[in-house]
């Protein structure tokens, strides 16, 4: 091999090593060629030098496909891992609250203070199957069901957060779902006041809600079994079964739900007060007098597009009787006009609830706490308005004026004024 020959060759390989100059083995192939045909190299060099080309060109198309093969196996599997995520639904709040609380007269079980509060809640729902979610909440506050407030106290001490709920949901058909756990209680329980039922209390036990359409609207059915208090020495622990049957209708602007609901209680009677101190309910020796069986009566009625488009008027009631009285009941009844929901910058809702409830119509660490410290006993004046200022950013101002109204209780009164700034997220 003569030096022109060696000359010829350290050029091509030197092609061959320089894609970025000359793109393609198409380009180096072109070379030869043009070298052949002006006799720098023979016809036998030619043949080689392109067949050692074009097999250079089959490994390097071999390893690009190797490459990419990884690659997209590597995404895959990255891809794979989060999955999970998909299914997974992340919401919360958080609420800045001013309370201001006026007593008249100060007996000690009512007094006047200023409070400023916060209330955080962060929830997540993740879905198992196609037809079974999980849920689990956190919120700030202690052990008192009916308050996930913190008070802005103690010498900037750091503060409670506890589980809110926690839950497993099954949906074998659009018409049935069944819960268990600690869970959310208005999908199971329908009520329009708070009378009975605190916002913040989250049940625990089991429930099945039903539904049906038909030509006046949805026709539904509520049943559960929740526990109240585990006793170790007790073999009949507190509990409350419940059945609710409803309708819910929509005809042109109109709309409404209606249901009726039986409560039975079973071993509150004879057992201490689950509240301890504070009890309004009758007590013998410490002990509840009744189980507290009940009957309970709900309806909402409402027009859309009243007065100003997109405004809803409606007017709602709440009844319950104690089925182991003769003559403890209580109810509330009221009206809200505004927005359906108050999300979006510029939505409204005004809200006014009269409620009145006997000592015995209920036990009396359920009912909503604003209204003289959640007692029974009490009958009060609720007026409640929200606005949002921007998108999830809320305000909200909630005046009760509430007293005791017990035989043989002390004259107890209080008012309360919450303003709140709300944001969610």
């Amino acid at each position: 091999m003569n030096l022109k020959y060696i000359r010829v060759v350290s050029l091509v390989a030197l092609v061959a090593f320089t894609g970025p100059v000359f793109a393609t083995n198409d380009a180096m192939v072109e070379l030869l060629k043009v070298l052949r045909d002006n006799g720098t190299i023979t016809d036998e060099a030619y043949n080689l030098l392109k067949n050692s080309a074009a097999a250079d060109e089959e490994k390097t198309d071999a390893k690009i496909e190797e490459t990419a093969e990884k690659k997209l196996a590597s995404v895959n599997k990255i891809s794979d891992k989060l999955k999970w995520a998909e299914k997974i639904k992340l919401k919360g709040d958080l609420r800045l609250r001013r309370q201001y609380q006026e007593a008249d007269p100060e007996n000690g079980n009512s007094q006047s203070r200023e409070r400023y509060r916060y209330r955080l809640r962060l929830g997540a729902e993740a879905k198992v199957t196609d037809d079974v979610n999980v849920g689990l909440g956190f919120a700030s506050g202690g052990g008192d069901a009916r308050s996930t407030n913190e008070t802005l106290d103690d010498g900037f001490s750091t503060k409670d957060a506890r589980i809110d709920y926690a839950f497993a949901e099954w949906k074998p058909t659009e018409w049935a779902s069944v819960v268990g756990g600690k869970f959310k209680r208005k999908k199971y329980l329908w009520a329009p006041t708070d009378l009975l039922w605190d916002g913040d209390v989250n049940p625990e036990g089991v429930s099945v809600h039903l539904q049906a359409d038909n030509s006046f609207g949805t026709a539904y059915g509520n049943v559960g079994h929740w526990i109240l208090e585990e006793y170790r020495a007790v073999s009949d622990d507190p509990t409350l079964t419940y059945a609710q049957v409803g309708h819910k209708f929509k005809s042109g602007n109109f709309f409404g739900n209606v249901a009726g609901t039986y409560y039975a209680f079973d071993g509150l009677e004879d057992q201490a007060s689950i509240v301890g101190g504070g009890s309004n309910n009758t007590l013998v020796g410490g002990n509840y007098m009744f189980d507290y069986d009940a009957i309970g009566l709900s309806a909402e009625v409402g027009v859309k597009d009243v007065f100003i488009p997109g405004k809803n008027f409606s007017i709602f009631a709440d009844f319950v009787k104690n089925d182991d009285s003769d003559e403890d009941k209580g109810r509330a009844f009221g009206f809200k006009y505004g927005d359906k929901k108050v999300k979006n910058a510029g939505t409204w809702q005004v809200k006014f609830i009269n409620a009145d409830l006997e000592a015995d119509a209920f036990p009396d660490f359920l009912p909503d706490s604003d209204r003289l410290s959640g007692m029974t006993g009490v009958e009060s004046n609720e007026i409640a308005f929200k606005y949002a200022i921007a998108k999830n950013i809320i305000l909200g101002l909630d005046y009760y004026d509430s007293e005791q109204d017990a035989p043989g209780l002390d004259d107890d009164e209080e008012k309360v004024l919450q303003t709140d700034l709300l944001f969610k997220f």
